[in-house]
């Protein structure tokens, strides 16, 4: 019986394909713009985390330990880590990266090359054979970022390389100035990666011992370890696994989304405290960015619900009052209002069907086309872009739960209309037309 209304409902809407192409259309182009909004949006936003990831060196970080103090720089030696890496080996897994960094914000920080300077906001001390999975994920356009036997390596930014007018092999010169203490360290350009972004153009990363060097620091220090998942973000729940982990060996801070609570800890020189700051705690201004593009995509999404599901019932309830005497014949040949709901019922769910499978197919070429376009000459659009280019991102879930959500609103719509109009009498349907 099911099969039944279903052949008719095609065969009905294949016969009056000219009344019904409008509501194909709707639903079509409806769903082409919302999944093709939703798969940007999300491509976006995953692009921008992985770039917030590449530059606090993975998911979360460890930070505290025994502090040692220098006139330039306060640190923690990092053979007193060692200790607490090992730990991290047992907790994490097995693909896990784990690295110890050094980062310098403060100071004047530059690049020479044939007398051409260009100033640096961030230099990252790393270790680039503990961080090689990280930095595959970068977009580099000359080189990698193989480290260098002598130690000397330094991977740069498109911008800044542009800028110096240096290519892979070139050696420049890294300067450092801050209070009374003023140093050079000579380094070879070994990578140049494309990211004009806040977290990429002025920030660089050499290798650990050379930042030390220029920094004139005699003791191997690190400010950080970082943790790194290479086939994804950890769940919320896998980090206060691991938070639950450490603090059975060692004196953890409470586990915090906000940095500044780590930073307004008051705890003496002696103490020897560690506090694991996942990556969402170092980018709050940027959570921010974050919920306002979730919330327009919610609102063009509503908008557009509210178009398909209301655009069909009325429109449909205005075809069904031209087909009366249809309506009346069926009745007069024993079917039931129920089972006439049910005839009208699977036309709209097939014409739903057809035209939402239709809008994804057609969505799928639209975000292809998009991402074709280089669009790293958008000054700051950098930060969601992956190698210049949009990378729309197909999460299933996000798909079903949509269909699920167009699907339920709009038969409820059309059910909502129908209810009344199946009731139709023979004599009703023969009264209407004359």
């Amino acid at each position: 019986m099911k099969s039944l209304y279903l052949n008719f409902a095609v065969k009905s809407l294949l016969n009056r394909a000219r009344q019904y192409r409008s509501l194909f259309a709707v639903s079509a182009i409806g769903m082409c713009i919302m999944v093709s909004v939703l798969m940007i949006t999300d491509g976006m936003l995953n692009s921008m985390t992985e770039k917030m990831r590449q530059y606090y060196g993975g998911d979360f970080m460890i930070l505290g330990g025994e502090k040692y103090y220098d006139e330039i720089y306060s640190g923690y030696p990092l053979e007193k880590l060692q200790e607490m890496i090992g730990a991290l080996k047992e907790v994490l897994p097995k693909n896990a990266q784990v690295s110890a960094r050094i980062t310098k914000t403060d100071g004047d920080k530059s690049f020479f090359f044939e007398g051409v300077g260009v100033k640096q906001r961030t230099l990252h001390g790393v270790d680039f054979e503990s961080e090689h999975a990280l930095f595959q994920k970068f977009t580099f356009i000359e080189g990698n970022a193989d480290a260098r036997a002598d130690g000397d390596g330094a991977v740069i930014s498109l911008p800044v390389a542009q800028k110096l007018g240096v290519h892979v092999g070139d050696e420049v010169i890294l300067f450092f100035e801050e209070g009374s203490l003023k140093n050079t360290v000579s380094l070879v350009v070994t990578g140049i990666f494309q990211d004009s972004s806040v977290f990429g153009m002025y920030t660089s990363y050499i290798d650990y011992k050379a930042l030390l060097e220029v920094l004139s620091i005699k003791v191997n220090l690190t400010d950080k370890i970082c943790v790194y998942y290479p086939n994804g973000s950890p769940s919320d729940g896998e980090i206060r696994r691991v938070q639950n982990e450490l603090e059975k060996r060692f004196d953890m801070f409470p586990l915090s989304y906000n940095k500044k609570d780590w930073k307004n800890y008051e705890r003496g020189d002696d103490d020897v405290v560690y506090a694991l700051i996942p990556l969402s705690a170092n980018i709050s201004e940027l959570q921010t960015l974050s919920s306002a593009l979730h919330a327009i995509v919610a609102l063009i999404v509503a908008m557009l619900v509210i178009i398909i599901s209301v655009g069909i019932s009325s429109t449909f309830r205005v075809i069904v009052m031209k087909r009366a005497v249809e309506s009346g014949t069926f009745r007069a040949l024993g079917m039931k209002p129920s089972g006439l709901m049910l005839l009208y019922f699977t036309e709209v769910f097939v014409l739903l069907a057809s035209g939402c499978a239709i809008g994804f197919a057609l969505s799928l070429v639209v975000t292809k086309i998009v991402s074709g376009f280089n669009l790293s000459f958008i000054s700051g659009f950098d930060l969601f872009l992956m190698g210049g280019r949009l990378a729309p991102s197909f999460c299933g879930g996000k798909m079903i739960f949509l269909t699920a959500i167009i699907f339920v609103t709009t038969l409820g719509a059309v059910l909502f209309t129908l209810r009344k109009l199946i009731h139709i009498s023979p004599v009703g349907a023969l009264s209407t037309v004359t």
